[in-house]
């Protein structure tokens, strides 16, 4: 008996937050090489738990968008524009299985990668994100208030002074949105200053063209 609860203990040590590891994938850009977009390491085997952090590594323009997710993952896996040497992205994968993930602006070029947590998934038990539709209007969109678009979320991170908001919004059937994280501007003279990391919030959407969106009012729930 004594036996089996050490090893039941020891299982759960194995599952523990405590012992996810951090990982860390490189976004290049190498004009001049055999390769000139890339993803370093393209190809990773994790753990649930883990954490992989996308860094561009020089002063150019990338994003991860994941493409292809396990059944089970609720939420559209991607990153804001990057376009400084620095600039990060980090996710978290608690569903196991197959990932493929590209760079938008370089897919073309080959830049993707397959990311695996915990065991690959078999045929069938993956499903295709929609990227290209996300942020196209449906007809419902016609009936949308002039003041904006209705949405609600949880606030990640929050630069009060540069007037940027990371938010986990809920899907947004207006804009054919799931949910998702996203990065936010506010507009100028919206008050961030009763808002921080945690909060669940209500907040309106601006179509400011260009399919970009800006946060034209906010308030806790």
């Amino acid at each position: 008996m004594k036996k089996l609860l050490l090893t039941t203990a020891a299982l759960a040590m194995m599952v523990s937050p405590a012992f996810a590891k951090d990982f860390t994938v490189k976004q290049v850009s190498d004009p001049a090489g055999d390769k000139p977009y890339y993803f370093s390491p393209s190809n990773l085997t994790i753990q649930p738990g883990d954490t992989v952090t996308f860094v561009n590594v020089q002063d150019d323009m990338h994003d991860v968008m994941f493409v292809e997710v396990p059944k089970g993952v609720d939420e559209m896996i991607m990153s804001p524009m990057s376009e400084k040497e620095g600039d990060k992205f980090s996710y978290t994968f608690t569903v196991p299985g197959t990932y493929k993930f590209h760079c938008h602006p370089h897919e073309a070029l080959g830049m993707e990668g397959t990311l695996i947590v915990g065991q690959a998934s078999k045929p069938g038990e993956t499903v295709k994100m929609d990227h290209h539709n996300m942020g196209k209007k449906t007809d419902t969109a016609k009936t949308a208030p002039v003041k904006g678009i209705p949405a609600t979320g949880i606030v990640n991170s929050i630069d009060v002074a540069g007037g940027t908001l990371n938010i986990t919004h809920d899907p947004i059937k207006v804009l054919n949105w799931p949910k998702m994280k996203m990065v936010f501007t506010a507009e100028k003279g919206v008050d961030l200053s009763a808002i921080k990391a945690g909060d669940s919030v209500t907040f309106t959407l601006k179509d400011v063209g260009g399919d970009d969106y800006t946060v034209s009012s906010i308030q806790k729930k």
